[in-house]
């Protein structure tokens, strides 16, 4: 179990049953409820009480479906202790790499600023014009209707880091701006839009 201090606190990486997970998710996730399946959850502890939950799944954007991509789905917390989101990532992130994934993926709404993943390392990398999965041959529930708009990809990942070194990454312009930048820009529709995602 790590442990990091976090002013007074001592916030702790601790295994979750799916079971916590799912009921925790559904009580603290803001927008979305509880995941179908996943990968992998992880839980972060704050004085040994579960204050954030972290899940990993495969990608629902069919074009990121290489085998070597998964995305986190739900980072929820309950706020009861700074950087605890923060620390679910980093924890999310090493179970996933650890399985042998060297992408990740991740999507915030377009106001939200995105804090906890930039603080663990994550990169803006595309504007998604979001939307909904429900189609009349699969119908979806219309409970996470509020998750619909617009969205900011986040990434994390060995094969960019691998580019990067390479020189064979080269980010554009835009998504080197800080994140206000972005978001600013985004909202006025001045950065592309690639394959909508979910």
């Amino acid at each position: 179990m790590s442990a990091a201090k976090a002013g007074s606190v001592t916030l702790s990486v601790v295994p979750v049953t799916r079971l916590d997970a799912r009921a925790f998710i559904e009580r603290h996730h803001s927008h979305h409820h509880k995941p179908n399946t996943w990968i992998a959850v992880t839980g972060v502890a704050s004085g040994g009480v579960l204050c954030c939950v972290a899940t990993l799944e495969l990608p629902k954007a069919r074009m990121l479906c290489d085998g070597l991509t998964a995305e986190v789905s739900r980072v929820a917390s309950d706020g009861s202790a700074k950087h605890a989101a923060s620390k679910a990532l980093g924890a999310i992130a090493q179970v996933a790499f650890g399985l042998g994934y060297r992408r990740l993926v991740s999507y915030t709404l377009l106001g939200e600023a995105g804090t906890s993943y930039r603080a663990a390392g994550w990169h803006v990398t595309a504007r998604s014009a979001g939307g909904s999965w429900d189609r009349p041959s699969r119908p979806r529930d219309a409970r996470d209707s509020g998750a619909r708009g617009a969205k900011v990809r986040w990434e994390l990942g060995i094969e960019r880091d691998l580019d990067l070194l390479r020189g064979e990454y080269a980010p554009s312009e835009e998504l080197d701006d800080d994140i206000a930048t972005l978001l600013a820009r985004c909202e006025t529709a001045e950065l592309a839009e690639p394959e909508v995602e979910g």
